[in-house]
């Protein structure tokens, strides 16, 4: 390895997701590729009075993800009816002037930062839970965040968080196995 290729940033990330989860960027083009997926869905199960609902569902969702800054959402394309259903979002994250990456995780994450030294650099990572409110009252949401700071760079880095909903009473066996599964996914990014 020269100097130079050890010195180059990266020109982006890499990270394996299970057979059956697809990447949907957060743009137009990702919007129409989730909402025609769902769509099949609601056919296949012959569900047409859902349709309209998951398209307002994606709708409004996707203007939360653009709001927040998320680049891509990554989701199991084929539901399981074992495990509880889950995604996994990106997105950029530069810290305040005169804070560190780190730093500004801690605030941002409202939780315990937990901080791993890899081979790849150090993982931030931090869980929460929270009860939903309205029409979701009877759903739990656990989060579990992962921070990477850009090698070279203390303020930049990248940002995930895997949301897991899962109804009261779910198995925690199930809750556990799908933050396990989170976890796993998480262990193999690695920086181009």
């Amino acid at each position: 390895m020269t100097e130079q290729t050890a010195t180059r940033a990266p020109s982006g990330f890499h990270i394996m997701m299970p057979p059956g989860w697809a990447r949907y960027l957060v743009d137009d083009e990702g919007k129409r590729a989730l909402i025609t997926q769902t769509s099949a869905r609601m056919r296949d199960l012959s569900r047409p009075d859902l349709d309209a609902q998951a398209r307002t569902l994606v709708e409004a969702q996707w203007r939360r993800l653009i709001k927040s800054g998320v680049t891509a959402v990554y989701l199991p394309v084929e539901t399981s009816e074992i495990l509880p259903p889950a995604s996994i979002a990106v997105r950029q994250h530069v810290a305040e002037p005169g804070r560190t990456f780190e730093q500004s995780l801690r605030a941002l994450a409202g939780a315990t930062l937990e901080a791993f030294d890899t081979p790849i650099g150090r993982i931030l990572r931090w869980r929460s839970e929270a009860q939903g409110t309205g029409d979701l009252s009877a759903i739990r949401t656990r989060q579990l965040g992962y921070g990477f700071a850009l090698p070279g760079s203390d303020r930049r880095g990248l940002v995930f968080v895997s949301a897991i909903p899962f109804p009261d009473g779910a198995d925690p066996a199930l809750v556990e196995a799908m933050t396990e599964l989170s976890d796993t996914i998480m262990e193999t990014f690695r920086w181009r």
